[in-house]
């Protein structure tokens, strides 16, 4: 008996959600580069000392805090042109096709700004290629997930068992979802940028820490049941969605799974609750020029 292929979560959801081609066309460029060794070359061995950041707590630093990554610019200056180019083709603004073609562009600058999560040093590198602000800050943050997912490839092992924050242990930003997982249930976050996976208490807000069960509660869809919810918070006002998986969802794929219950977004906001937005912790990051080989001249 042969056994079937499982079906690829993207090309499903392009099926079922044909709205999102956009942004569908984005993710499936970004899934080819995951896997470029470009990324993983610019990764350090280890993480940032925790010594070496200023004014980091202890302990509280996601691990791309003060790191420095060293690429190819050209790569990124094609990379972050064709990203535009895609976006633009799909349906977003058409600056965005105008800004893919505008002599000086500052990739490594659009890189870090968009790794930090700084809207307001991306909306400044917008305005200065004539791109529009809101639909740059996207396009962006979907270039920076090959090589916040090469952080989380090579530094994973190395979060603390007692990470207890909300927020992304590689990256520091807040869950695209949480998942109930396995036969015992257990509570793990997701990030959409990395991949990131963390272990976290049921009954606790992962945005402001409330633990009060009067205060926190899920919004059940009678189509899904206990399948996917949305679990929200009555202090902070914020929710988290929750699906049911035997397995963990694969980094690359958890976009997908955030794109794909955006019913849940859709039924908590209807209830008066938001998403969170930015990163649970800053973060502080360099992306330099590569150093090309030298020559070895020979006499």
């Amino acid at each position: 008996m042969i056994a079937r292929a499982e079906a690829d979560p993207l090309e499903a959801l392009r099926h079922e959600q044909p709205e999102f081609r956009s942004w569908l066309r984005l993710l499936e460029a970004t899934r080819s580069e995951i896997d470029d060794p470009g990324y993983a070359d610019a990764v350090p061995e280890s993480p940032p000392a925790r010594s070496a950041i200023p004014d980091a707590r202890s302990g509280d630093a996601p691990l791309v805090d003060g790191a420095t990554f060293p690429m190819s610019g050209r790569a990124l200056d094609r990379r972050i042109r064709s990203l535009l180019t895609i976006a633009a083709e799909a349906g977003a603004s058409g600056s965005l096709a105008k800004a893919a073609r505008v002599r000086l562009l500052d990739a490594p600058a659009i890189l870090e700004a968009a790794l930090a999560a700084d809207r307001a040093r991306l909306d400044a590198l917008a305005e200065g290629i004539g791109a529009d602000r809101d639909a740059f800050a996207p396009v962006a943050a979907v270039a920076a997930m090959p090589l916040l997912q090469a952080c989380a490839r090579r530094w994973s092992s190395l979060v603390s068992a007692t990470w207890d924050h909300g927020y992304c242990p590689i990256c520091g930003a807040w869950p695209a979802l949480a998942e109930a997982r396995g036969l015992e249930r257990a509570r793990c976050l997701r990030c959409t940028r990395c991949g990131g996976d963390w272990r976290t208490e049921w009954l606790r807000c992962p945005y402001c820490g409330n633990r009060h069960h009067l205060t926190l509660g899920p919004l059940v869809s009678e189509a899904t049941a206990e399948t996917r919810k949305a679990e929200t918070c009555g202090a902070c006002r914020r929710y988290v969605k929750t699906v049911t998986t035997l397995t963990p969802t694969p980094a690359r794929d958890v976009s997908i799974q955030d794109l794909a219950t955006v019913d849940l977004d859709v039924g908590a906001l209807a209830h008066g609750y938001h998403a969170a937005q930015g990163l649970g912790h800053a973060v502080s990051v360099r992306v330099t020029e590569r150093a090309r080989p030298r020559l070895a001249w020979r006499p």
